[in-house]
């Protein structure tokens, strides 16, 4: 059974999220500011830490970055909340290779998928879809697996859509919502292609897909998707080497296309 070290200094927040995680059947512990926080790290070692930014006598992010630099803790991914709308904060956590940053409020099932993505889990996203009816529930064992598809989107309801869209083609989903998740869950699952939004609150397209290629063994396709209608976007996606360029509303059917033209079916 894993353990999440929550770093919060608001018991019911802590509280709230110890149900949910240990009814996900995750072991938790808990530490109200950042000297405890930091203590609680070294002596559980725990396999995933929930912290908050803001916490009394210190910072969640200078707590990260001593860890980062302890034997001990310096392999255990950190998933940061924060009530700050403070801009820089995504840039700094990305920086400090976090698996995930929420804003609070946040939805627990999505924050609940994210951390399962930190502990090498399935994710909530890229459980089969029951909507979708296979052949046969136990596939033989010589069959291959499906292609891993990375969704990165600030709109749930497209990242969804897309999903599930997918996902009736045979594929397997993943989805993160901002830069900082999307480039530890592609870094983490290694996935086949990532469809990659450009503009998301507080991040920017092109520099996942920069990020990506630093941290990813071998060169991932991405195609991009916007809303934007700039023409140096499409320029800029060019020079990053993009597989596709797809301007919102675009039809299903032809993103599709495209993924099964790189990656095949």
């Amino acid at each position: 059974m894993k353990t999440i070290l929550i770093v919060d200094d608001e018991p019911k927040i802590s509280a709230a999220l110890e149900i949910r995680l240990k009814a996900a059947g995750y072991t938790t512990v808990t530490a109200g500011d950042a000297v405890a926080g930091l203590s609680r790290a070294v002596v559980c070692q725990p396999d995933l830490i929930l912290m908050d930014i803001s916490l009394p006598g210190g910072d969640g992010l200078e707590v990260a970055r001593k860890l980062h630099t302890l034997p001990e803790t310096a392999g255990i991914p950190i998933i940061f909340v924060t009530a700050s709308k403070d801009p820089g904060l995504r840039a700094k956590a990305m920086d400090l290779g976090a698996a995930g940053l929420f804003d609070k409020p946040y939805d627990p099932e999505e924050l609940l998928a994210v951390a399962s993505h930190a502990l090498g889990e399935t994710s909530y996203f890229s459980r089969p879809n029951p909507c979708v009816t296979t052949a046969s529930a136990a596939p033989e064992a010589t069959e291959a697996r499906p292609k891993k598809v990375l969704i990165i989107e600030d709109d749930r309801k497209i990242a969804m859509a897309l999903a599930l869209r997918l996902q009736a083609a045979g594929y397997e989903t993943l989805i993160a919502g901002d830069a900082v998740t999307g480039v530890s869950t592609a870094a983490r699952s290694l996935p086949h292609l990532v469809l990659l939004d450009i503009s998301m609150p507080a991040g920017n397209g092109f520099t996942v897909a920069e990020r990506m290629k630093t941290a990813l063994p071998s060169p991932v396709p991405v195609i991009f998707l916007t809303a934007s209608k700039q023409p140096g976007f499409r320029a800029r996606a060019l020079e990053l080497g993009a597989a596709g360029y797809f301007e919102k509303p675009y039809e299903a059917e032809d993103l599709l296309a495209a993924v099964r033209q790189e990656i095949g079916a």
